[in-house]
């Protein structure tokens, strides 16, 4: 049986309100408002940017008082990937076995989230601290084709009013190493 992968492709957009209205009118309902804030982990031996299919990517993720630890293996890009998550207790602790098990905190990532679902996909409208406004939507596929499957994805976006060129090809963690680093 082939493994479930999340694929997803996301839009840097100028604000919501039109695309509200838009998943509204197809029926889309949305999720009380998130605040998450996420620190980001990488084995010891990896340095942030330099992740390549197979890298393990860990985070602990606090939305709105709920904690979960969340386990990412990037296939072929930031955008495809084996996705696990449970929740836990005790964030500190959790850091502190990702420390002993060789792995480092490289980052952290703050935005405000709302949800919503449209047939089988999830839409994440993001406002990201210091990076600004996103909308994002992932599917979950055991198809072999995935730039399929991002066409597809992104289609449904452009349904909304994003145009090609708002397209984002970089996760939040990288646009915000670049930022830092620059």
């Amino acid at each position: 049986m082939k493994e479930l992968k999340e694929v997803e492709v996301k839009a840097r957009v100028s604000g919501f309100e039109e695309i509200k209205s838009k998943l509204s009118d197809l029926g889309c309902v949305f999720s009380e408002s998130q605040t998450q804030k996420d620190r980001v982990y990488l084995d010891n031996a990896i340095e942030f940017p330099d992740k390549t299919v197979g890298t393990l990517y860990l985070r602990i993720r606090n939305s709105n008082g709920k904690n979960i630890f969340t386990l990412k293996k990037q296939l072929a890009t930031e955008f495809e990937c084996i996705e696990k998550e449970l929740v836990i207790d005790d964030p500190d602790a959790c850091d502190e076995i990702l420390k002993l098990m060789g792995y480092h905190e490289v980052l952290n990532i703050s935005k405000t989230r709302i949800k919503c679902t449209h047939k089988d996909m999830k839409i994440c409208l993001d406002e990201v601290d210091r990076l600004g406004t996103f909308v994002e939507v992932e599917k979950m596929t055991t198809e072999d084709d995935t730039e399929k499957v991002k066409k597809e994805l992104f289609e449904f976006l452009e349904t909304l009013g994003i145009k090609k060129e708002d397209q984002i090809f970089k996760g939040y963690a990288t646009m915000l190493y670049e930022l830092d680093n620059k």
